[in-house]
């Protein structure tokens, strides 16, 4: 009191904060309590479908052949296939359908039942769901090179659409679904709004020589 004998009169002066700094303040304050509960959106898992691993096994081509060919695949769509014309053509185990028909088109008609190899066996030999479905006016001409433990099925020359039609709902995919649910962490937002905030008050004090 010696040196300041009317410090009373500073000690009702105070620098008053404007209305912004109080905002930012709090919403600070408020976004990095939010941050810290870490808020999250749970992902519920869609289920897997897993499909049949099918052999198409044609033993003549032409353009009825492809037409049913084209149909049965457009059934599968959960199903890998692959595609046998003996001898000739051996393509492997694919999920990409388009290019499949793709290359059938392209192949050149064979009228002329090709002679069946033993090579049969080695397309499905590790698969999980295995299903041989041959297209041929002469199915028995396959019997010794098919394995006993793979399900067959021939197609036949008639009323095709019908079978096709009751094998497919015969056959339908597996629905595959996950214990888990993934969750989806969003505490980077209030922490990131709530830094900002803390640099405008952080910036307002400084100004105002509060610091």
């Amino acid at each position: 009191m010696l040196y300041f004998p009317h410090i009373s009169r500073f000690s009702g002066v105070g620098v008053k904060s404007p209305a912004w700094m109080w905002i930012s303040k709090w919403l600070m304050i408020v976004f990095f309590i939010v941050a810290l509960m870490s808020p999250v959106k749970e992902i519920p898992e869609s289920p897997r479908f897993e499909g049949y691993s099918t052999l198409i096994v044609v033993d003549s081509l032409d353009e009825n052949m492809i037409k049913k060919i084209d149909t049965f695949i457009q059934m599968r769509q959960h199903d890998k296939i692959a595609f046998y014309l003996p001898e000739n053509i051996k393509i492997p185990l694919t999920t990409d359908h388009q290019v499949l028909m793709k290359m059938v088109h392209q192949l050149p008609m064979a009228s002329k039942p090709s002679t069946v190899d033993y090579t049969l066996k080695n397309f499905l030999s590790a698969e999980k769901h295995p299903w041989i479905v041959i297209f041929s006016s002469n199915p028995k001409r396959f019997v010794h090179s098919i394995p006993t433990q793979i399900e067959s099925s021939v197609v036949p020359q008639k009323h095709w659409e019908e079978w096709m039609n009751t094998k497919n709902d015969n056959h339908r995919a597996l629905p595959i679904f996950f214990s888990h649910i993934s969750v989806e962490y969003f505490y980077f937002y209030p922490l990131f709004f709530g830094f900002l905030a803390m640099v405008v008050y952080l910036y307002g004090r400084n100004q105002k020589g509060l610091l």
